[in-house]
């Protein structure tokens, strides 16, 4: 929370301030807007203006928790701009004449050591070098920045020099006197310099000959005197807030960070930065030495040069600025000596807004629009963290519930042991390594995201989060792996889980999203080899490629498994409903649905698996998108939501022309049965072809249209995304510079790469909904089909009926028993009522006209179709259309022959069926071969003689035989009328045979004629 509380407290007695109101205006929304995006806790603000205090209000807690405001006398800790405290020492004492910047260090610390080993002027030098004071002055000594992770904790009065003891013997990372490179630890040695010079601790030689001479009465060198004197609590970023943190005691870097001041005192030093303050005249010329930059090197990558303690740049008459950071401070200081103007932040947060706000109030005080990008580190990785730890906690959660499944699943012996020695050692090994490779990331964290310093550096300065982030990430790999391990080695039959898909879509994505965020980062870095980086990178490579391989594995094998239960559901459903429902389904929608639907759905696994890796891919960009920049965040979100819903709204439309689209697909399998039965037919008149022809081609051209029309629609939409994607693209090109000002060429480039990289995980989601829509409609339609036929299943006995008994006799007794044929284009076509009884030992033949119902009778007899009036009777009772046919055998007239003899036991029966083929005279065609014919390609005649076998074979009591004579010759046919019916009749079988021979009446016992479905002469008989 960030309030002005200037109003509680006594203002100061000054001048009328000499700022407008309208500046005040500004700087006062400026700072709430800065304090609330950096989440600072409480801050003071002083401006002085040609030796008078022109802006001091102090803004929200010293301590939050207790709602103690942020007042003129609170104490802040400074940090870095410390510094110049220390650099006006080391002037000081080089007036005095006890030191020179020239002259080496090790003059007065003559055990201090530093070695260089690298090219110096042309040749490899690997030994100690020379340091001077004025190179630790000026941050050119060579000294590396990472020092900064080896001061040690520490607040005994030995502890500065223990610090400097520590860095001695180190290595330089260039020559002394070089180049720039900013190191916190050179004020630190100069400090000990002043502290060994002077012959007083360093604390006692600042407060008596630098603080107490200029009046800065507020300052302090001691933390222990500051917590006493209103201090302000210090706060760190964690879990996207700041949090209250006591930091460790760091006393040997007190001349580099560790000085405590209020807003009174910090105004004071401004005037005296200004040349004004102080009435010791003897420090001016002090000071003006201190803002006096090296420039016997090329200056800093922002383009200032180092003074003493100062970054001077070279603005209007010349601008000097340092920023102070602390593990939960910062301050920063900003001035103009020519102006006589200067700004002082100090806040109870380390944050990089703090340098933002000072110098965006600079730039209001010019007239200038302040600059409000700003890059916080600290706040980029709570905010990375914390979304990993969103992303994980729940993965681990996952992991941790399916982990203790599979336990439990073990104990009840659902899971069983299924690995030998070798793939036990094998799948140990790749998990010892994965979780190896985890560790080696974890390990380089600080060389990825904190510029290779130590982790005790980042576990005092980094937030909260990072580490319960880092704990979440290893509890995920550990879980993780132990659940795959586990399923792996004891394996469950039949298992159908959709987490291992899930999961290891997360890793895909989430490792897809590393490597582009790696090899963003090394493009970013100097030219150095990062072997961090290189770990990341192939971690995010095997991340990527091992989640791929789980996810697809898995799918193909989840995807055909449904696939395959869907079929045989379909299939179960199919065969257990009446032959009467399934022809009013049609084939050709089972052809359609059994073939065409379920590939359909075989071919989305590929467009799944994408979808599902670029869905987690794009979230983990986004993530990323956010910490470079969230405006283009918030802009990618909105493309890419305008997108969808384009695609959305066009899908709706395409969806209804692919239903009719699928519709019509029916109709082409109809087309496909006349043209494969009836190709006879269609070959030998050429008119009859040619029409077929032209109707195949209609229903193929309308196919073809509406498909176009959807994809067309979906290829419009498809270019309209490209076109805003490229239109983001040149808005961040172009319009971001100028709608955020100061804004880095390098988040623009990194934003524009990461935003190019996006469009390919966009477009695979977005590619896949055309083909979803399709594996939509093929799904509705099987579950449609599925529960048409289970309701109609659910009406039918559907226990498993055994196979007749053979044995008799029988009596079959028909009474009343009528059909209408319904939903069908004859709809006034009915049989019956008929009456007519059949018995065991008896030949029954049914006659009559093309269309007189004799096919219909067979059906009704045989149980195919349900009486819709009247009754059946078997020996008295009534029975079931499902169980009737279980008493029966038959040869319809547009039989099926099948391939192979499936219900009976072929190997028992060899003898009899050789037998069965010599007297059906087709023993040369065909033959038994273990359960199959060896062919069934004869002509139509043999086919039913074949069918005549199997039929025999099946020794029911009844047998149907519909038109069977009509195809055979007419020596054959007198077989079938004089020999093998009579067989039929001596074996006590009752056989109802449909037939036009009128000149073998006389071998039924009955005969049956039917006319417009009545049965007009209903029993004749020709026994005796």
């Amino acid at each position: 929370m960030c309030s002005n509380v200037s109003a509680s407290v006594p203002a100061p007695v000054n001048p009328p301030p000499t700022l407008s109101q309208d500046e005040t205006e500004k700087i006062d929304i400026w700072i709430h807007e800065q304090m609330k995006e950096g989440k600072i806790p409480g801050t003071a603000v002083v401006i002085v203006k040609d030796g008078k205090i022109a802006y001091q209000k102090q803004f929200g807690y010293a301590d939050v928790k207790r709602k103690e405001p942020v007042t003129s006398e609170t104490l802040f800790e400074l940090g870095s701009t410390s510094k110049a405290f220390t650099g006006l020492a080391v002037l000081q004492l080089q007036e005095q004449g006890l030191l020179k910047l020239d002259v080496l260090v090790e003059k007065y610390l003559p055990w201090f050591k530093m070695r260089y080993k690298g090219e110096y002027r042309g040749q490899q030098i690997d030994e100690d070098v020379k340091i001077t004071i004025g190179q630790l002055l000026h941050h050119t000594s060579g000294i590396s920045f990472r020092t900064i992770g080896d001061i040690p904790k520490s607040n005994d009065i030995g502890a500065l020099e223990l610090t400097v003891q520590n860095l001695s013997g180190g290595r330089l990372d260039f020559y002394p006197g070089e180049r720039f490179q900013y190191a916190t630890i050179n004020y630190d040695i100069l400090g000990l310099i002043v502290q060994k010079v002077s012959g007083k601790s360093y604390e006692d030689y600042m407060k008596e000959r630098i603080l107490t001479p200029l009046g800065l009465e507020n300052t302090y060198l001691s933390q222990d005197e500051a917590v006493n004197q209103s201090l302000a609590t210090g706060y760190k970023i964690g879990f996207l807030r700041a949090q209250p943190y006591d930091a460790p005691r760091y006393r040997g870097n007190t001349p580099a960070g560790y000085l405590t001041t209020n807003s009174v005192d910090m105004a004071k030093w401004l005037n005296i930065q200004l040349g004004i303050g102080s009435e010791d005249s003897s420090f001016r010329s002090l000071i003006e030495q201190s803002h006096t930059p090296d420039r016997s090197v090329y200056p800093n990558i922002d383009g200032s040069s180092y003074g003493a303690g100062w970054s001077v740049f070279q603005k209007a008459a010349g601008e000097l600025s340092h920023g102070g950071s602390n593990p939960n401070y910062s301050s920063f200081i900003v001035f103009r000596p020519e102006e006589k103007l200067g700004v002082a932040i100090l806040a109870n947060l380390n944050s990089a807004y703090t340098n933002t706000l000072g110098q965006g109030i600079m730039d209001i005080l010019q007239q200038n629009k302040p600059i409000s990008s700003t890059s916080d580190i600290y706040l980029s990785v709570d905010k990375v963290a914390v979304s990993v730890m969103g992303v994980l906690v729940p993965f681990s959660l996952l992991s941790l519930g399916y982990l203790l499944i599979e336990i439990s699943q073990i104990v009840r012996k659902q899971r069983r042991w299924k690995s030998d020695s070798h793939s036990v050692v094998r799948k140990t090994a790749i998990s010892v390594c994965a979780l190896a490779l985890l560790g080696c990331c974890i390990y380089f964290i600080p060389n990825v995201f904190f510029s290779d310093l130590p982790w005790s550096f980042i576990k005092v300065w980094a937030p909260e989060s990072l580490i319960s982030a880092i704990v979440t990430i290893c509890a995920a790999g550990l879980l993780y792996m132990a659940a795959l391990l586990l399923s792996s080695l004891f394996p469950k039959e039949k298992e159908r889980s959709f987490f291992p898909v899930l999961i290891a879509s997360i890793m895909s994505g989430f490792g897809n999203a590393v490597v582009i965020f790696i090899v963003n980062e090394a493009l970013n870095r100097n030219g150095t080899f990062q072997v961090g980086l290189l770990a990341f990178f192939v971690a995010g490579i095997i991340l990527y490629v091992f989640g791929q391989r789980v996810v697809r594995t898995s799918l193909i094998n989840l995807t055909n498994d449904m696939i395959y239960r869907k079929r045989t559901s379909l299939i179960d459903k199919i065969l257990s409903a009446s032959y009467q429902n399934i022809e009013k389904v049609g084939k050709d929608r089972i052809f359609a649905s059994l073939n065409n639907d379920t590939e359909v759905i075989s071919g989305g696994i590929n467009i799944l698996i994408s979808g599902f890796t670029s869905l987690f891919t794009l979230v983990c960009c986004f993530v990323y998108l956010g910490v470079i920049n969230f405006s283009g965040l918030l802009i990618s979100i909105v493309v890419i939501l305008v997108a969808a819903g384009l695609y959305f709204i066009t899908g709706r439309y395409a969806n209804r022309l692919w239903e009719q689209t699928r519709d019509i697909q029916n109709t082409f399998f109809r087309f496909i049965d006349h043209m494969v039965h009836g190709y006879k037919e269609l070959s030998i008149n050429n008119q009859k072809k040619n029409e077929f022809k032209e109707d195949v081609q209609t229903s193929t051209w309308a196919y073809r249209s509406k498909r176009i029309l959807g994809d067309l629609n979906f290829a419009n939409v498809f270019v309209i995304g490209e076109l805003l994607f490229t239109a983001v693209i040149g808005i961040v090109a172009f319009l971001f510079p100028i709608l955020f000002k100061g804004i880095e060429s390098q988040s623009l480039a990194s934003y524009v790469f990461v935003f190019l990289y996006m469009t390919a995980p966009v477009h695979g989601i977005l590619n896949s909904i055309p083909s979803m829509i399709g594996v939509r409609i093929s799904w509705k339609r099987l579950n449609g089909l599925e529960q048409e036929l289970s309701a109609v299943v659910s009406q039918e006995t559907v226990e498993n009926l055994p196979a007749a008994d053979a044995g008799g006799p029988f009596e079959l007794e028909l009474k009343n028993v009528a059909f209408n044929y319904k939903n069908q284009k004859d709809t006034h076509f009915a049989v019956g009522p008929i009456n007519a009884v059949f018995r065991s030992g008896e030949i029954t033949f049914v006659t009559g006209g093309n269309g007189s119902g004799k096919s219909t009778l067979g059906k009704l007899i045989t149980g195919l179709y349900e009486p819709d009036e009247g009754e059946i009777l078997l020996n008295g009772n009534p029975v079931s259309a499902k169980k009737l046919g279980q008493y029966f055998s038959a040869v319809f007239s547009d039989f099926h022959l099948f391939e192979k003899l499936y219900g009976l036991e072929v190997h028992e029966l060899n003898d009899r069926i050789n037998q069965e083929l010599r007297a059906l005279e087709i023993d040369d065609k065909v033959h038994v071969s273990g359960n199959q014919f060896s062919t069934i390609r004869l002509s139509t005649g043999q086919r039913k003689r074949l069918a005549l076998l199997v039929s025999r074979l099946e020794d029911r009591p009844f047998y149907l035989f519909d038109e069977w004579a009509a195809d055979q010759d007419p020596e054959f046919r007198s077989v079938f009328y004089h020999t093998i019916l009579p067989e039929f009749k001596r074996q006590g079988k009752c056989v109802i045979a449909i037939t036009h021979d009128d000149r073998y009446f006389g071998v039924a016992d009955k005969l049956i004629k039917m006319e417009m479905g009545d049965a007009v002469t209903s029993v004749v008989s020709f026994a005796g």
